[in-house]
């Protein structure tokens, strides 16, 4: 099940590939997203922004028309996350092991398709376990039903 408080933010400067991006993040459960067409756009909400954005879906080209490399203005960046940054030109996200997911950047040669963009939420939108419920199949009594525990064995336990 996504997690609905993802901020996400799409940087390309073709209007329709952002168009398809925010379709198929939105098709995936996503709806926290800002798309922008330029990186003065993106460096004034990245910088200006409240709360870090989860994940930024990039378009490499976009940065580097005016001379900055995407890959390290993420990198080095607090309020960015994660990023899937992709070139102007079939994918496969590379696989990740679990200790290296702090933080995840991975370059694509082209715009993202739907099965490479699932592939990537799954790898930073993973459930946390916060904590585990005690095995109750270890206490039982009273004919194999678990025990009501701290309190004292009446007729509506057996």
């Amino acid at each position: 099940m996504p997690n609905k408080s993802m901020r996400i933010l799409i940087a390309d400067e073709h209007p329709m590939q952002l168009l398809q991006l925010e379709k198929m993040l939105n098709g995936m459960g996503y709806f926290r997203i800002a798309p922008v067409e330029s990186f003065e756009d993106l460096q004034r909400l990245v910088q200006s922004a409240l709360q870090p954005f989860n994940l930024l879906v990039g378009n490499i080209d976009l940065a580097s028309h005016v001379g900055v490399d995407l890959d390290r203005f993420c990198r080095v960046n607090p309020q960015i996350q994660h990023a899937l940054l992709y070139e102007s030109q079939h994918l496969k996200v590379p696989t990740i092991p679990s200790g290296q997911r702090e933080a995840v950047n991975v370059s694509l040669p082209k715009v993202p398709d739907n099965e490479t963009l699932q592939g990537f939420m799954a790898i930073i939108d993973m459930p946390k376990v916060i904590g585990q419920l005690p095995d109750v199949s270890r206490r039982t009594s009273f004919g194999g039903y678990p025990r009501r525990l701290g309190f004292a064995p009446t007729i509506f336990s057996r």
